[in-house]
């Protein structure tokens, strides 16, 4: 059961390389990302993963990063607090262990210093939803253990997305932002799916990202 598929997080850009739009304009459908006409390839459906890579970025001089607090921006009713902050945790805590070693995580920025902003969502286009809730996960913390437990829960994270990009922290220029909003290909998630399979998937794509990260930063 391949769960959390957009908690691939950027792990797809590397591969998005030779595309890149020069159009920019408007939001996101959650709000999170600006600019989202700069993305291509998918920019406008919903079973699409839209990608944005700056034309001749050079990220060979980074030498650390910075991870931003994770965002939740969620409209499903029976989502409280305690999922968003725990799938927050594990990205968090994917991010962290991938990029430790590659590249030294700091928290103020510099002209060497990347910083990575990712937020996780239900809510995309031509989909109705609720009025959505947008939290910041800072010292997001996983509390919850066993199963999911939940119809509701099972279906947000089959259904959740990722939205996410990759800036220079020094002058806040977009070098890469990914949305992945493949519904077509969501898996059935269960309330007998357990927490750990949702983590060991979100640490499985974080470890995919650091291998294309590298490869990235190796052109």
């Amino acid at each position: 059961m391949n769960l959390l598929n957009p908690l691939g997080l950027l792990a797809t850009t590397a591969a998005a390389l030779a595309l890149a739009s020069c159009s920019t304009g408007g939001s996101s459908p959650s709000g999170f990302l600006s600019n989202y006409q700069q993305l291509d390839a998918g920019y406008g459906t919903a079973d699409a993963v839209s990608c944005y890579v700056k034309p001749g970025v050079n990220l060979k001089h980074y030498d650390s990063v910075m991870i931003d607090p994770v965002t939740t921006v969620v409209a499903s009713a029976g989502i409280n607090f305690e999922v968003k902050d725990q799938l927050a945790a594990y990205l968090v805590e994917a991010l962290r262990s991938q990029m430790k070693g590659e590249l030294k995580i700091v928290t103020v920025p510099g002209p060497t210093t990347l910083r990575v902003r990712g937020a996780l969502t239900d809510v995309i286009e031509n989909r109705s939803a609720a009025k959505p809730v947008t939290t910041v996960h800072a010292g997001a913390r996983a509390r919850l253990s066993g199963t999911l437990a939940s119809a509701a829960v099972a279906t947000f994270v089959a259904n959740c997305s990722f939205e996410g990009e990759i800036l220079d922290s020094a002058t806040g220029q977009r070098l890469v932002a990914i949305s992945d909003h493949r519904l077509a290909a969501k898996r059935v998630g269960t309330p007998a799916t357990p927490w750990t399979s949702i983590r060991s998937t979100v640490n499985a794509r974080a470890a995919k990202l650091k291998a294309r990260f590298n490869t990235l930063r190796a052109r």
